[in-house]
C-alpha cells in the first residue's frame, strides 16, 4: 500500500464517540439500484457505493460509482457520476459536516440523526435533503428529496444498497 493510502485509510479510533458513529453500519462495499426519472422516463441504473474510515478514524469517506464499473460499457449513462463524499464528525455540534463532489458539482451538507434515519440537509439548496434510512447489516435506503414546508416530499432519486460479501 502506498503512503497516501496508508495515511488516508484507517481503523476506528476514539475521535468519533460510539454514540455518534452513525455511518459505521455503512462501512464496506455495496451494490446499488438507482431509480429516478430521466428525460420524463423512469430509469434504473446499477451502481456501486464504497465506504471507508479515513484520517485516523476522524471521518468516513465514500466513493459513489454510477453506473457501476461492471455495467458502464453495456449501460452507459449520459449523466453518469463518479463522486466522493467526505464526512467529518463535528464534535462541537454533534453532527457530521459533509462535502460531496463529482465532475459537475460540489455540495455541502450537515447530517443529523432522527430516530433511525440520517438526515443530510443540503446547505445551499432550500428544502433539499439526502436521507439514509432502513439501514441494516446488509441493506440501506437512500433518497435525494425536496421536503416542502407542508411535509410533502418530491423525490429526485432513490437508491437501495445491498452489501457485497466477499
Amino acid at each position: 500500500m502506498d503512503t497516501f493510502s496508508k495515511a488516508l485509510l484507517s481503523e476506528k479510533t476514539d475521535k468519533i464517540p460510539d454514540e455518534y458513529d452513525w455511518f459505521a453500519p455503512l462501512l464496506g462495499d455495496w451494490n446499488c439500484d438507482y431509480d429516478d426519472n430521466y428525460d420524463g422516463q423512469k430509469r434504473h441504473v446499477k451502481g456501486e457505493w464504497i465506504f471507508r474510515r479515513v484520517l485516523e478514524g476522524a471521518g468516513i469517506q465514500d466513493i459513489f460509482i454510477f453506473p457501476s464499473r461492471a455495467t458502464k460499457e453495456k449501460s452507459p449513462q449520459p449523466d453518469g457520476e463518479y463522486g466522493s463524499s467526505f464526512r467529518m464528525f463535528n464534535k462541537f455540534e454533534k453532527c457530521y459536516d459533509v462535502c460531496y463532489t463529482c465532475d459537475h458539482c460540489m455540495k455541502r451538507l450537515r447530517f443529523t440523526k432522527e430516530g433511525d434515519r440520517l438526515i443530510g440537509k443540503v446547505l445551499d439548496e432550500e428544502n433539499t435533503y439526502w436521507i439514509f434510512s432502513e439501514i441494516t447489516e446488509n441493506s440501506f435506503h437512500w433518497e435525494n428529496v425536496m421536503i416542502k414546508d407542508d411535509g410533502t416530499k418530491i423525490y429526485d432519486c432513490q437508491i437501495v444498497g445491498k452489501r457485497i460479501n466477499y
